[in-house]
């Protein structure tokens, strides 16, 4: 009893700390692609904009405002529950307003509905940005080069707008960490980019043909299993930076787990479904590798606390725990940005109990569905 007890924390804890250590350190390793002259390709920018009245002017105008051919690209805002005075001024600046009204607004509804707007030869990639995303002047120019025309998909370093709550650093901490392991490092070894939602771009073609099978919360890992599926690999460009507003509260930052766990759960049942037929493709086993494992809360708060326990009990496998405990940290350690500071870690630990029963609530909870989009608040 005592052995299958410890073969089940091994494959909860140990497991997933030795993964991400071990893709922390090809992450460190990382080089993007030297592409050397790249074509001018056509670029439509896509907004999903649900009830974004506040904040969404400075992410279109950050998305206009790029040095490359005005005649190469298109802003596109999907306006989901925005007043019209709203619409009314994205337009005046160049950028076309696609207006919709979704009984259940979701963001991969309004990327159809756009597609379905645009028609099948619009352009050579379609980039999505999130509705409070800010760019620079040279993003597009970035996109492109690293392209270069192939039939490729391109993730861009999202990184932390805010850092003005405990939440909000650990919330940016949390993506630096996933850019190092889930991004540099699986490139590092041959594997596709895990996606992020935004900043994102995809080959026009494939997005026009796909965009329809898209239909859970969590529409960007569907993205990433149908382009594993066609063999449409996703490169990682650590340089292209898209800032990306945090969220600052324990209630946002539930909110935006359960979104997240519940597609996700939806999502490895599929993707079992499809293993027969794809299980030789590069990548698709190690998704359903990091998809089922533990939230990383989890790991940080169980993986220490069975450490210690074993050390106190003088459990003989106290060495397999205590090592991956530090390679866990190590991992997280190699990830964290140049901005964090000793005194940010310890204000992320006096949140981290609560971050704890959150993540643990939306383990248990029903309240959502794989298709019902729960909205996070901007504060």
């Amino acid at each position: 009893m005592i052995t299958l007890l410890h073969i089940v924390l091994i494959l909860a804890f140990v497991i997933p700390a030795v993964y991400y250590f071990i893709f922390a350190v090809a992450g460190r390793m990382y080089r993007r692609p030297e592409i050397s002259s790249p074509q001018t390709s056509r670029f439509c920018i896509l907004i999903p904009a649900y009830s974004s009245d506040g904040f969404i002017h400075a992410t279109v105008q950050s998305a206009l405002n790029q040095d490359y051919p005005k005649d190469k690209f298109r802003v596109i805002v999907i306006s989901d529950h925005m007043k019209t005075e709203t619409d009314e001024t994205i337009r005046r600046t160049g950028a076309e307003v696609l207006t919709v009204h979704f009984e259940n607004s979701t963001k991969a509804a309004s990327l159809k509905a756009a597609m379905e707007y645009l028609g099948p030869s619009a352009a050579d990639y379609v980039v999505i940005l999130d509705s409070d995303n800010i760019v620079e002047n040279t993003f597009l120019n970035q996109m492109n080069r690293s392209l270069s025309g192939r039939n490729i998909a391109l993730q861009g370093h999202r990184c932390a707008k805010n850092i003005d709550t405990p939440i909000a650093k650990a919330d940016g901490i949390f993506e630096e960490v996933n850019n190092l392991i889930f991004r540099a490092g699986h490139c590092t070894l041959g594997l596709s980019s895990a996606l992020i939602g935004s900043g994102m771009a995809l080959p026009y073609q494939w997005f026009f043909k796909t965009s329809g099978e898209f239909v859970t919360s969590g529409e960007d890992k569907e993205m990433e299993l149908k382009l594993l599926k066609d063999g449409i690999f996703v490169e990682y460009d650590p340089d292209i930076h898209i800032l990306d507003e945090k969220t600052r509260s324990i209630r946002n930052l539930q909110k935006q787990r359960m979104r997240w766990l519940t597609s996700q759960y939806y999502l490895i049942g599929k993707a079992l479904t499809d293993f027969p037929q794809v299980r030789f493709k590069a990548g698709y086993s190690d998704k359903l590798v990091q998809w089922a494992f533990l939230p990383r809360i989890l790991l940080l708060a169980g993986l220490p606390l069975t450490a210690i326990a074993t050390i106190l009990t003088g459990s003989s496998w106290m060495g397999i725990y205590i090592a991956a405990t530090l390679l866990l940290f190590a991992g997280i350690l190699l990830g964290l940005p140049s901005w964090v500071k000793p005194r940010d870690i310890l204000d992320i630990s006096v949140e981290v109990p609560k971050m704890l029963l959150a993540t643990i609530y939306n383990i248990f909870s029903k309240k959502l569905t794989k298709d019902k989009y729960i909205h996070t608040d901007h504060q």
